[in-house]
């Protein structure tokens, strides 16, 4: 085989992994949306509802220059976008390195974990590769305008369309539920609760499940929360079932070991609300004046409650 054409197959090759890592990168994101939100959230930059939408862009932005580059369109501003991204990621992840102590960047998501140090090796390997493919040029082909027109849309409308944003989502949904006025008032007067001292003042009460995936979610949301807007970490309280284990467990992946936590018998939990994982009851001197779920906590909310 001649030299110029394994050069060329080569070149073809390396584009095509470059842009299916990039498409691949996305999806994990999109995946793990939630936890990329808050991923995104813990730096204090935006609001948590900016947060939800910078982090679909970013996957937008992966899956739109991945798509492009397989298919050759608009060649050399996408190779310079990818170029530039890549580099603006890896000066990030060397902040991040240096001056945080993150287990997983959620570069590629939940599924594949990857700290600070192996992703910037990740994104040194991809900056070399781009370097191979520099000098290309357009691909040619009938109704190129329309594919890249179609491919834009699709690549920025389906992150917000499959996984809405929360307020977005709030604003579709009707929740219905409500706390169940006895069993909570049984808790307030059981021995647990008295030893919380929650009779006076605001607070949110988080009724969670040791094992539930959105309860370890929104308890990383609350954290990023309560730190993000410096609130006071007595007034939030965990009220948690499971084992010894899988508790300890919670507060060990979730990292939200600054809170409250106290045990609560699941049948009471589950009766107070209605089966309803995670939820969060805020509490004014003893009743409960509202209740949320992980989807409608927000900046807002939380911070305007426990500021009063």
């Amino acid at each position: 085989m001649e030299k110029a054409k394994i050069h060329t197959i080569t070149k073809l090759i390396i584009r095509i992994l470059l842009g299916a890592f990039f498409i691949t990168t996305a999806i994990l994101k999109l995946l793990s949306i939630d936890s990329f939100e808050i991923y995104i959230y813990s730096f204090n930059l935006f609001s948590f509802n900016m947060c939800a939408i910078v982090a679909r862009l970013i996957i937008a932005a992966e899956m739109l220059l991945g798509t492009f580059l397989i298919a050759k369109i608009l060649y050399k501003p996408v190779w310079w976008l990818s170029m530039l991204m890549m580099i603006g990621f890896t000066l990030f992840l060397i902040y991040v390195a240096l001056f945080r102590s993150d287990t997983n960047c959620h570069c590629m998501g939940d599924l594949v974990e990857l700290n600070p140090t192996y992703s910037i090796l990740k994104n040194l390997v991809t900056i070399v590769l781009l370097l191979l493919v520099r000098k290309e040029e357009d691909y040619q082909f009938k109704g190129k305008t329309i594919v890249g027109i179609v491919i834009t849309l699709l690549a920025v409308g389906l992150p917000f369309i499959i996984f809405p944003t929360d307020s977005i989502y709030n604003l579709i949904r009707k929740p219905n539920y409500v706390v169940n006025e006895k069993p909570f008032q049984e808790f307030m007067q059981d021995s647990t609760a008295q030893s919380l001292h929650i009779d006076k003042g605001n607070y949110v009460l988080g009724y969670l499940a040791a094992g539930c995936k959105y309860c370890k979610l929104s308890a990383k949301k609350v954290n990023s929360l309560v730190a993000n807007n410096q609130l006071d970490t007595n007034n939030v309280v965990f009220l948690i079932w499971g084992s010894d284990s899988s508790i300890q467990h919670f507060k060990e992946e979730t990292g939200a070991t600054h809170f409250r936590y106290a045990f609560i018998h699941p049948v009471m939990a589950i009766k107070t609300v209605n089966g309803v994982f995670p939820s969060y009851v805020f509490v004014k001197d003893g009743k409960p004046v509202d209740i949320l779920d992980f989807r409608e906590l927000n900046d807002k909310n939380i911070s305007e409650f426990l500021s009063k």
